[in-house]
């Protein structure tokens, strides 16, 4: 692979998955604003909010690969975006305390050179623990809760003990990006 591969993202798991891969990856970020972005619906808002990073970061560049994907949950028709303080993130893991979860994973890939775009979004069910408010108030305090959608992460050992049993993409969901996804995009794009 002599190309240019761009995460369009500062998210450290994101970075720590893909240079898990045989390529030279350089990180990117996209400055977009999520609330203004339009969508229909939870998988569409997650897919567009990919794509918009995707497309920021890829005016910058004629002859790379984009990467970029966004992560929250959803339950009881509510959307789990990061907390703002460390009192609405104890109260976000106390309303997916033993509840069934949707983590909505959308992500988009963009070829520069090629002109080439595949987007979409992973929706991985996840079962949450009960978890005490001893558990909650330790996780919060030890924890950087106040950086992670629903204030949680798998893609650390203390995130995953909350986690009872999950099904879909794994790599979506531990690491929020799709990896098996990005590999065909790579293989089927002969990029």
């Amino acid at each position: 692979m002599n190309r240019k591969i761009i995460l369009a993202s500062s998210s450290k798991q994101r970075f720590n998955i893909l240079k898990s891969l045989p390529f030279a990856i350089e990180v990117h970020p996209a400055e977009i604003d999520e609330q203004a972005v339009p969508f229909q619906d939870q998988y569409d808002k997650a897919e567009q909010i990919a794509l918009a990073k995707a497309k920021k970061v890829a005016a910058y560049y004629e002859d790379a690969i984009i990467v970029a994907a966004d992560t929250f949950c959803f339950a009881k028709g509510r959307i789990l975006e990061k907390p703002k303080t460390l009192l609405e993130a104890e109260e976000m893991l106390r309303f997916q305390s033993g509840q069934e979860i949707e983590v909505l994973t959308g992500y988009a890939f963009l070829d520069t050179r090629e002109k080439l775009q595949k987007s979409g979004c992973e929706k991985i069910m996840m079962q949450m623990r009960d978890l005490s408010d001893v558990e909650i108030r330790h996780y919060v305090q030890t924890e950087p809760v106040l950086t992670w959608s629903a204030a949680f992460s798998p893609a650390y050992d203390s995130g995953m003990a909350l986690i009872k049993s999950i099904n879909g993409n794994f790599t979506a969901f531990s690491h929020g990006l799709p990896v098996d996804l990005f590999i065909e995009f790579l293989q089927k794009n002969q990029a």
